[in-house]
């Protein structure tokens, strides 16, 4: 925007994307030289375990701790956050992960994804999307390194991703999202999850600090070596299943739990209980959410 941020500074401010709606950023430049972190929160508004974790972060951290510059994106999709909306920006019902990357002309959500790649992604050195489990999801603490890039850019996200304290990294094939966007720009990026149905724990939340930390340490924004409680391995290929049949589900696993090859997954079934489909896994795994 029309912001001036200089060394040593800490600042709160809004950018705008329409009249209404603005976009809440902590920008802290550091006393120190060094890269350009950028960290945003709420691509999904109801998932407020990550938005609490970066919303105390920002405020935790001050420009003496900093080499270089961190850009907090605290919250981009606030209307889906105060109304308890999952996945969608609700004015006008679109994933805003799905949105980049964006249009100035479009709908909210192009709008908001348009102003997040021009005047965020791009002065960026690297960018970390805090996700967690949806309202409806329960997920494993995991993070998805963006694949599909130079390789020394994924290469570069795949060691940030190995910062991170978490059991699962897998590199993502996507080309669709904010992450996966940014990366396609050669910004390597990460996308992190955790939790479950917008809850938000004491315990995931330092969590989720620890690993934005770690990543941080690992770029040399922070000093110090990352701290990791767990022992991290690389999930090789990861596989989405759409039920065929409309019904109820009755999952047999959950997340962070692992199967063997030919084991059921789940069922789905009718209102009087009778089985309409049951799902078979296909190799050794584990449920990521």
């Amino acid at each position: 925007g029309k912001e001036t941020i200089r060394s040593g500074e800490k600042k709160n401010l809004t950018l705008p994307v329409t009249e209404k709606t603005h976009l809440p950023l902590t920008v802290i430049c550091g006393k120190r030289p060094g890269k350009t972190a950028l960290i945003s929160a709420g691509v999904h508004g109801a998932e407020y375990l990550g938005i609490q974790a970066v919303l105390e972060l920002s405020r935790e951290l001050e420009p003496e701790d900093v080499s270089g510059t961190i850009l907090f994106l605290l919250d981009a999709n606030w209307e889906a956050t105060v109304r308890f909306a999952r996945w969608v920006v609700p004015e006008d019902g679109q994933n805003l992960n799905r949105a980049f990357p964006g249009d100035p002309h479009g709908s909210l959500s192009k709008k908001i994804a348009h102003v997040m790649a021009e005047e965020l992604q791009k002065k960026a050195d690297f960018y970390l999307d805090i996700h967690c489990g949806d309202i409806h999801e329960q997920v494993m603490p995991f993070v998805y390194y963006a694949g599909v890039a130079k390789d020394e850019v994924v290469e570069e996200a795949r060691q940030m991703a190995m910062a991170a304290d978490m059991a699962v990294r897998t590199r993502s094939g996507a080309t669709s999202g904010a992450n996966n966007y940014a990366a396609a720009c050669q910004i390597p990026s990460l996308l992190l999850e955790r939790g479950g149905n917008g809850i938000v724990t004491r315990s995931g939340v330092e969590a989720y600090k620890r690993d934005i930390r770690n990543i941080l340490k690992f770029q040399n924004v922070l000093k110090g070596e990352p701290v990791h409680t767990v022992r991290q391995r690389e999930v090789v290929s990861a596989r989405y299943i759409d039920s065929t049949r409309e019904g109820l589900w009755y999952p047999r696993f959950g997340a962070g739990e692992c199967f063997k090859k030919g084991e059921i997954l789940g069922e789905v079934c009718d209102i009087w209980g009778k089985r309409l489909e049951c799902v078979t896994a296909g190799y050794d795994g584990i449920i990521l959410y």
